[in-house]
């Protein structure tokens, strides 16, 4: 298949219907077929693209970060801009989730940060590289617990655009997770955040009716924290278990952590410390598995405080 043709079939289409681990090594495949063909910018998209997905299927961090530095440096070598600025900021969110204190813009340039690519791209109106920080500053945000920044980073990202890859239906996702979380703390403006994350959930049943493998999982994960908003106690324990069994079966390793840690955290809302304690060291696992240090050294601080 020619590069561009798979580019639009399994990086916009098949995302919605197959398994996403599927989409991975046909984006290698063009890959590879466009450097034979001399079409090095859609192979490189496809490489990119690739990453991505690996990313959102829960891929070892260790792995998909030497497999991001090797996209930007391609990307760089062959003046992709904005290719290589994507993988260097997907770089970045791997890093960070990985505990490691590092830029990954430095190699390139060792003036630029995140933060000043940010700022750069506000200026220059480059649409792409702003919703892509906010989108993986959310995401980073919410996995770390940092609810506050995930807040800001919402509302920040709402000025952009979204787009029709596994980034953006992951992000509607999250997003659903975060307004949910805001709607409990009962603040002036729960309205608000509940009616998010009742759009979020909406979105996730219609895309369950496509891919049960992707989908069921976050839509498992949204409705018992819907559950959890509505104090609907049997439906939410019911849905966070299915969360769990649905992301293991289907190989999601770290939404299976994320949901093992947002039933923890129901059930010490609970106060069933031993049931807490249990899924946390559960969570723990899956986010070692997955190379996620940085959430690993978060669990250890909930399993050290009920261990006292």
């Amino acid at each position: 298949m020619k590069p561009r043709v798979c580019l639009l079939v399994y990086g916009f289409i098949n995302i919605w219907k197959e398994p996403w681990q599927a989409c991975l090594d046909k984006h290698l495949e063009a890959y590879e077929s466009g450097l034979c063909m001399g079409d090095i910018e859609y192979a490189i998209t496809n490489l990119y693209s690739r990453h991505i997905i690996g990313l959102d299927c829960g891929e070892t961090l260790g792995k998909l970060s030497q497999h991001f530095v090797a996209c930007a440096k391609r990307a760089f070598q062959h003046n992709l801009v904005t290719l290589w600025r994507s993988s260097v900021i997907n770089h970045q969110l791997i890093l960070d989730l990985m505990g490691i204190e590092q830029n990954a813009f430095t190699p390139y340039n060792n003036g630029v940060t995140e933060e000043t690519c940010f700022a750069s791209a506000r200026q220059s109106n480059d649409i792409a590289v702003c919703r892509l920080i906010c989108m993986r500053r959310k995401y980073l945000a919410f996995f770390k617990g940092d609810l506050d920044t995930a807040e800001a980073v919402y509302e920040l990202s709402q000025e952009y655009s979204i787009s029709s890859q596994t980034i953006t239906l992951v992000s509607t996702f999250i997003d659903g997770l975060i307004a949910l979380f805001l709607a409990r703390k009962h603040c002036k403006d729960e309205a608000k955040w509940t009616g998010i994350g009742f759009r979020a959930l909406g979105s996730m049943k219609k895309w369950r009716k496509y891919s049960d493998w992707n989908f069921s999982n976050k839509l498992f994960l949204l409705e018992a924290e819907y559950s959890f908003l509505k104090k609907d106690h049997p439906r939410a324990i019911y849905c966070y278990h299915a969360s769990i069994a649905s992301a293991r079966q289907h190989h999601f390793v770290h939404e299976e952590g994320l949901a093992g840690e947002k039933l923890a955290s129901y059930l010490l809302h609970k106060r069933n410390n031993v049931g807490a304690l249990e899924h946390f060291c559960n969570a723990k696992k899956c986010y070692q598995k997955w190379g996620a240090h940085a959430l690993v050294q978060n669990i250890d601080k909930a399993i050290s405080a009920l261990k006292i």
